[in-house]
C-alpha cells in the first residue's frame, strides 16, 4: 500500500506543479485593454502602451455613434513617427511588433468636426513579452497554454467587435424609426390641416353662393 499511496502523492505533485505553470504562462502570455471614450469636437485623445522589443501589439477600433461616425486616427513610434494612419475612418485594426523597449501612442483625432462629439470603442491587445516567455524554452503543454490563450483572447476581441457592430447599427435603426415616426406625424398633421381648410373654403363658397 505504501508504493500506491506514494505514487498517488508524486502523481498529484506533478498536476499542482503543472497548474502553476499554466497559470504563470497564462499571465505571460496576453494582456488586452479596452476603452469606450467621448472625443469631443475639435480635439483630440492620446494613450501609450508600453512594450518590449519584440512583442505583438493590436489596435482595433469602432466609431460607434456621432456625426458621420468618422475618426482621424494615428499609432506611432516613441519617436513620434507614424506606424499606420486612417482618415475619417469608421474602423480599422491594425497588428505590428515593437521594435525597441518603449512607449507607443495611440491617437484619435476629431479636428474636423466642429460641433459634434463622437464615440470611439477600442481594444489594444499585447501579445507575449519575447524576454519572459520563449517558445523553445517551454514544454508541449505550456505552449498549447499559449496558443489557447491567444486564440480565447482573439474570438474575445472579435465578440467585442461584433457588439459595437451591433450596436451601431441598433442605434441607427431605432434613429431611422424615430425619424420614421415623426415624419409620419407630421403628414397626419398636414392632411388634416388641408381637410379643414377644404371644408372651410367650401363652406364660405357656399355661403357666398346662397347670398348672392
Amino acid at each position: 500500500q505504501a508504493k500506491p499511496r506514494g505514487r498517488f502523492w508524486t502523481q498529484a505533485l506533478l498536476v499542482a506543479m503543472n497548474a502553476l505553470r499554466a497559470l504563470l504562462v497564462l499571465s505571460l502570455v496576453l494582456s488586452c485593454t479596452s476603452l469606450t471614450l467621448k472625443i469631443e469636437a475639435q480635439s483630440e485623445e492620446c494613450f501609450s502602451e508600453e512594450a518590449a522589443k519584440g512583442t505583438s501589439l493590436t489596435l482595433q477600433f469602432q466609431v460607434t455613434a456621432g456625426g458621420l461616425l468618422d475618426l482621424d486616427v494615428h499609432i506611432k513610434n516613441p519617436d513620434k513617427s507614424a506606424i499606420k494612419s486612417w482618415t475619417t475612418a469608421t474602423e480599422g485594426k491594425h497588428t505590428w511588433q515593437a521594435e525597441v523597449d518603449a512607449k507607443y501612442d495611440f491617437c484619435f483625432s476629431n479636428r474636423m468636426a466642429r460641433w459634434t462629439p463622437k464615440w470611439v470603442s477600442f481594444y489594444i491587445t499585447q501579445g507575449a513579452n519575447p524576454n519572459l516567455a520563449k517558445i523553445e524554452h517551454i514544454d508541449p503543454i505550456e505552449r498549447t497554454i499559449m496558443e489557447l490563450s491567444e486564440g480565447l483572447t482573439e474570438l474575445q476581441e472579435e465578440q467585442k467587435y461584433l457588439r459595437s457592430v451591433e450596436r451601431v447599427h441598433r442605434e441607427t435603426i431605432e434613429t431611422t424609426n424615430v425619424r420614421m415616426l415623426y415624419w409620419s406625424l407630421f403628414e397626419v398633421f398636414v392632411l388634416l390641416t388641408m381637410g379643414f381648410f377644404q371644408i372651410y373654403y367650401l363652406k364660405r363658397f357656399l355661403e357666398v353662393k346662397s347670398s348672392v
